[in-house]
Formats: C-alpha cells, structure tokens, sequence
C-alpha cells in the first residue's frame, strides 16, 4: 500500500498530539500529597515529570508555578517541601488531617501552626555574622504523634524581610543577653531547646516561606 503526501504531512501532526497527550499534567495539590511519601521516584516523575534540577537526592520541580522539591534516597521518597507565598499554598491535611493542619483560611504563620499542632522547635542557618553570601533562614521542627506515624514537618523563613529580620533579631537578644555572644556566633542555640519559648513569640505572626513534611528530615547543626 502507497502512502500518499497527505498521509506523511499528517503523520508529524499525530506524533506531536501524542507527545503533548502524554505529557504530566498533575497538579500541586496531587503532587504535595501524603500519597506520594514513600513512593518510588520513578512514579512520582511519571506525574510530575522530569525534575529541572537535582543533587544527590534531592530533586527539584516546577508545578503550578510553584517550587517542589522531594528528598528520594535510594529512589524512594522520604520527604516533599514546597515553597509558601500568596501564590503558592498547599494543604496539609492529607498529610496530618484536619486536626492538627493550621487554618488555611487563615495567612500560614508559625502561630497558626502551633494553634493545632502544638509546639515547635527552632533553630538557625545562623543569627550572628551570617556574611553576605546566602540568606539565612529560621526552621520550627515539630514530630506528630504515633497516629500520624510520627511524621515530621519543618517550616521555614528566610531572613530576607524587614519583619522577620527583626523577630530573629529578638531572638537572637534574648540568647546573647542570656548566654553571652560567642554563644549565638557558633549556633549552639541549635544544640538545646532553652530558648524555644522566646522564638515562639518573636516568630509567632510571621509568616512562613516553605514548608517540608516526611522523615528523617535535616535540621542546622551547632
């Protein structure tokens, strides 16, 4: 059987309507969901597509013009962040259910959290001399309970706004004024929870800028 010219005109038409049919399409909210925790990274691609930047296991991908990243050792999911902003919210409900998720009708503050979750604890890339060649950011770790699977969250804000800037500043009086500078210069605030109480309440309405939830999550050292 000949094929005509209309035929081969039409062939790169339908290859191109395949490839566009078989493209990922999944949205934010199906991908930072709970079903995804302990999947095969492979899975999670055949959704989301292939990551636009990875190291080690960590892997990077844009969705709804929002930033996720999955932690995968060993090509197995572990943990999902995604960055917060007016754009950019996620539900964690799948994640903790409805009693321990924060408000979401609500600006997502380390407040609102606490209001169901419980208490955090802080830490910091650094408070004093951070330098100029990054920007820091402040972390409030909480664990759930065996109901939850003892799953972990951590949030986070970057020290990049005038309110957050001067919340990390009152945390970072309260430890100097307590414990002397040498003490808040070399972070060993990140080795004892002593001063949980006094991060609470300089963080308490600042909102956060990403949030990561799984196991085995990383925290700043001391």
């Amino acid at each position: 059987m000949k094929t005509s010219p209309a035929m081969l005109l039409a062939l790169p038409l339908v290859f191109i309507s395949a490839s566009a049919q078989s493209q990922p399409s999944a949205t934010l909210a199906q991908l930072f969901n709970a079903d995804m925790l302990n999947t095969n990274l492979r899975y999670f691609e055949s959704h989301a597509g292939v990551a636009r930047e990875s190291w080690g296991d960590r892997h990077t991908y844009r969705i709804d013009d929002c930033t996720l990243e999955v932690n995968a050792p060993g090509d197995r999911i572990s943990s999902l962040s995604v960055e917060v902003s007016d754009h950019c919210r996620s539900s964690l409900q799948s994640f903790l259910g409805e009693s321990f998720s924060p408000d979401e009708s609500r600006p997502l503050t380390f407040g609102n959290f606490v209001e169901h979750t419980g208490d955090f604890t802080f830490y910091a890339d650094c408070l004093s001399g951070c330098g100029n060649a990054y920007d820091p950011s402040v972390y409030a770790f909480w664990e759930g309970p065996r109901a939850l699977g003892f799953i972990q969250l951590r949030l986070e804000v970057e020290l990049v706004g005038d309110a957050a800037i001067d919340a990390s500043n009152t945390w970072e009086e309260a430890i100097g004024s307590a414990r002397g500078e040498e003490y808040v210069l070399f972070n060993r605030f990140n080795c004892e929870d002593h001063f949980n109480q006094q991060a609470a309440a300089a963080f308490r309405d600042i909102p956060i800028t990403r949030m990561t939830i799984g196991t085995h999550l990383q925290l700043p050292g001391c």
